[in-house]
């Protein structure tokens, strides 16, 4: 079973695109969603990976006020925030069954329940997202891909959100880390050789 690569992806992406055809919106042109994506971008300093930490909020007005999801699953928003976690910046997602399953608490049968019946059809003359399933050949396993077109998803530097004293003190601390002074070891030879020569 080969690995999914990055190239791999974007032409997934540009399938259901095309597929989306007019569909698509950008999450930087959504003007009003109902789920909103903060990504925080940190590192891990051993493997020097860049991880992001994404918060999901849901605009509750638009979603209950509205009534647009009167009669639906309760389960239904905890389902759609954690796919929508895995949103990128162009709107897609490929989370598993499992993984869905895994982070909202839901049986694997309810997440593919909530798949088959709001995947690609509309609430209330709203789609709350899309899937293709993406056939990749012989011992391959196939991807599914999730579009969320009322979606839109920022990233934040994690030094960004730091106030300015904190800032200082990070600063500092990592001054005090690098200029260690060290107490000289008395009984070292070395030292007291030193030590003698300057009477």
């Amino acid at each position: 079973m080969s690995r999914i690569t990055d190239n791999d992806i974007q032409k997934y992406k540009n399938i259901m695109k095309k597929q989306l055809e007019e569909r698509y919106i950008k999450p930087d042109q959504v003007t009003q969603p109902l789920f909103i994506v903060q990504n925080i971008i940190t590192y891990d300093d051993w493997t020097e990976d860049v991880i992001y930490i994404p918060y999901v909020s849901t605009n509750i007005d638009k979603i209950y006020k509205s009534g647009y999801l009167k009669g639906l699953p309760n389960g239904l928003i905890t389902f759609m925030q954690a796919l929508c976690s895995h949103v990128d910046k162009d709107g897609f997602a490929f989370p598993s069954v499992d993984r869905l399953a895994e982070m909202t608490g839901l049986g694997r049968s309810t997440i593919l329940s909530y798949i088959k019946a709001f995947a690609n059809n509309p609430i209330n003359g709203k789609v709350l997202f899309y899937k293709q399933t993406i056939k990749r050949g012989k011992a391959q396993y196939d991807l599914n891909m999730y579009f969320v077109p009322n979606c839109i998803v920022a990233f934040t530097d994690i030094d960004d959100l730091k106030t300015d004293e904190e800032k200082l003190q990070l600063l500092q601390q990592e001054y005090n880390e690098t200029n260690i002074f060290k107490m000289p070891d008395i009984t070292d030879e070395y030292f007291n050789d030193e030590v003698s020569k300057l009477k």
